[in-house]
């Protein structure tokens, strides 16, 4: 499960997911593609350049993989439950 609400209006950001890992990474493909079809059926030249802009985004040198502390509970909730880590099955 997984829960991200940005509220720029209230300067706040919530962050929640739990779950397995592969859980975790399904949903948030999930939502992805979900955004690219909404903005895809509109206009299928955003929908190729969000795209192109999401590959740029997670590129191995891309500030998205900056590793930082993030404290619980200072400006907004931020709560991530890994579970059964052990037991993931990578996929070839």
């Amino acid at each position: 499960m997984i829960n991200f609400v940005n509220d720029p209006e209230h300067d706040r950001f919530t962050a929640a997911a739990s779950g397995s890992l592969g859980e975790i990474v399904s949903e948030i493909g999930l939502c992805i593609n979900i955004a690219y079809n909404l903005i895809r059926s509109r206009n299928p030249a955003a929908g190729q350049h969000f795209q192109g802009a999401l590959r740029f985004m997670l590129r191995p040198e891309s500030p998205v993989w900056e590793k930082e502390d993030v404290q619980d509970h200072q400006e907004g909730g931020k709560f991530v439950h890994v579970v059964d880590l052990d037991k993931e099955v990578p996929h070839e």
